[in-house]
């Protein structure tokens, strides 16, 4: 079989080259997508992480605080208490140690649930968390929470009275916690739109008497 010449051969239409083009593009497109899903849900998990352990964190600074004051946090719901989380550098002079403590708003020379200023981020890293703290409702649906209403059992909603008639030695308190942009930073809890959009993890702890 004699091999075609150089009349015979065919060149690429326009078309086909279009129909190729758009084929690659629209591979490359998906592709694209694909690569922004796995960043995101990479992103999410490592925010997942740095939340459990700030959770510890939390633990920590609810067993330093007195129990009539957590009492007070949480005994509303409609107005959740919120702690802020951001890492700091140990040694600001020593640009290569990059170890980093973790500092929050509870903390001595900062104000309760008050998002850290310019001051307290400039040697910083990192996303700060804010985590908003609440009484967990339904650990306590149908228990007796008042010392001087033994015969009503708690029903929902927040905790009426003084700390002193709290008749259980715990508190069940519901944490959830936001990753927040260092240029964008929530002060309060945040309303329903903000929380969706920032929200990487929900827990329940407890406050001992």
């Amino acid at each position: 079989m004699k091999p075609l010449s150089k009349k015979q051969r065919k060149a690429f239409t326009l078309v086909e080259v279009m129909l190729a083009v758009g084929v690659i593009a629209l591979a490359l497109t998906s592709m694209i997508g694909l690569l922004g899903a796995i960043v995101s849900n990479l992103n999410n998990i490592r925010y997942q992480d740095k939340a459990i352990t700030l959770l510890a964190n939390l633990e920590t600074t609810l067993r330093m605080q007195s129990f009539d004051k957590v009492f007070k946090w949480v005994a509303n719901p409609a107005t959740p208490h919120v702690v802020y989380f951001w890492d700091e550098f140990q040694s600001e002079d020593d640009p290569d140690n990059t170890s980093v403590i973790t500092k929050s708003s509870e903390l001595p020379g900062h104000t309760s649930g008050v998002p850290p200023t310019d001051d307290d981020l400039k040697n910083s890293t990192g996303e700060v968390f804010r985590a908003n703290i609440t009484l967990y409702q339904s650990a306590l649906k149908g228990v007796h929470t008042s010392i001087s209403s033994p015969d009503s059992v708690f029903s929902g909603g927040g905790l009426t009275g003084e700390p002193d008639d709290y008749a259980l030695s715990y508190i069940p308190i519901s944490v959830e916690f936001f990753v927040e942009p260092r240029d964008d930073i929530t002060n309060g809890p945040g309303d329903a739109e903000v929380n969706d959009q920032r929200r990487v993890y929900d827990a329940i702890t407890t406050k001992m008497r």
